[in-house]
């Protein structure tokens, strides 16, 4: 979860297409060690996709961070009930 939670402060708008892309790749592999299957990974992937296809076009950014604010939110909630 820290690193998950690193990687969300290190992506922000400012970021070039290239960094906010490789830190999409990192966030991917972390959401996918902790769930294969979960919809937040299937989530990022798709935004991955866009941006990769769309670069500087692309205007989703909101959602990128919505997916990964909403996992650790979900998976920090997930570790309290333990």
């Amino acid at each position: 979860m820290d690193e998950l939670k690193g990687l969300r402060k290190h992506l922000t708008p400012q970021l070039s297409i290239d960094n906010k892309i490789n830190t999409l790749i990192q966030v991917s592999q972390v959401l996918r060690t902790i769930n294969l299957t979960s919809t937040f990974a299937s989530n990022i992937s798709t935004e991955f996709t866009g941006l990769e296809v769309f670069g500087e076009r692309y205007n989703n950014f909101p959602r990128i961070t919505s997916v990964i604010d909403d996992a650790i939110l979900y998976y920090d909630e997930q570790l309290k009930a333990f």
